[in-house]
């Protein structure tokens, strides 16, 4: 773990930035406490510079990025997020619910800290813009993965989820530039998913990775949706909790973002689905 309050690091680089960089660095030493309620775009704006600039400000300070940046505040104003219990034999059954619970809510609270709202934003108007939405997931994965098609059906053009491997590879190859791919994978190295993504890309189609940072399918993808999930099925793991709880994130803000040619056609979904309910 780095050591030091972020303000401290801040001055000692201070002679190794660009007087650009400066500008950021003088608004983040100001008010660190406040760099978890913004945004990348929002200090970018701030401080009159460019979203890179910010970036590597954030490289200088040797963090990967705006959202380690954000976590490194967290840190220097001691604030923490709930620490989970692990699941294993010796627990008291009973104490198993909570622990399950804390998990969840501590990897939602680390997601909700390194969200990006403008990128979601930028995500969902792709969404409604594109001609066709292929949504590709496999094993655990596909909850998600159907969630979002459910969310999207009524809201944009097109709206297909699938996994099974070859008729990913199919679709893939059918994509062109007024196409979206979503890709669902918690360890972002799902072969089949990640080669769909390649070839998806290599048409022209956009792809949106919902997935780990820093892994084969996020570097396929034009837009990321950070999903830091723990790998592995065992008890407790919150993967498939973060992974629904941020499709749903993108569906709200494709319905908020809807344009008015989109409500026909979710109001026909809406009363389909009335159709198929028991009466009583």
């Amino acid at each position: 773990m780095r050591q030091g309050p972020l303000s401290d690091r801040i001055t000692g680089i201070l002679d190794r930035l660009t007087p650009a960089e400066r500008k950021v660095a003088g608004l983040v030493a100001a008010d660190p406490a406040a760099l978890p309620q913004t945004t990348l775009a929002a200090l970018a704006r701030a401080a009159g510079v460019s979203e890179p600039t910010v970036i590597r400000f954030c490289r200088a300070l040797g963090l990967e990025g705006f959202a380690d940046l954000r976590e490194e505040a967290i840190r220097a104003e001691g604030a923490t997020l709930p620490i989970p219990r692990v699941i294993a034999p010796g627990m008291p059954p009973a104490d198993a619910p909570g622990a399950a619970l804390d998990a969840a809510i501590a990897a939602l609270a680390a997601a909700r800290q390194a969200l990006e709202g403008e990128a979601m934003v930028r995500a969902a108007l792709a969404l409604l813009r594109a001609s066709r939405v292929e949504i590709w997931a496999s094993g655990a994965s596909f909850g998600a993965a159907r969630h979002l098609e459910q969310g999207l059906i009524g809201l944009c053009r097109g709206v297909a989820a699938r996994d099974d491997g070859a008729m990913q590879a199919m679709a893939a190859a059918t994509l062109e530039g007024e196409s979206v791919a979503i890709c669902l994978s918690r360890t972002g190295a799902d072969r089949e998913v990640v080669e769909a993504a390649r070839l998806a890309a290599s048409g022209g189609a956009m792809v949106i990775a919902l997935t780990r940072p820093r892994s084969p399918l996020a570097a396929a993808a034009q837009s990321l949706i950070p999903c830091e999930a723990a790998e592995g099925s065992a008890p407790g793991n919150p993967a498939g909790v973060l992974q629904m709880a941020l499709a749903e994130a993108l569906v709200s803000t494709a319905a908020l973002l809807a344009p008015p040619s989109a409500a026909p056609r979710a109001a026909r979904l809406a009363e389909a689905r009335r159709a198929r309910r028991l009466q009583g």
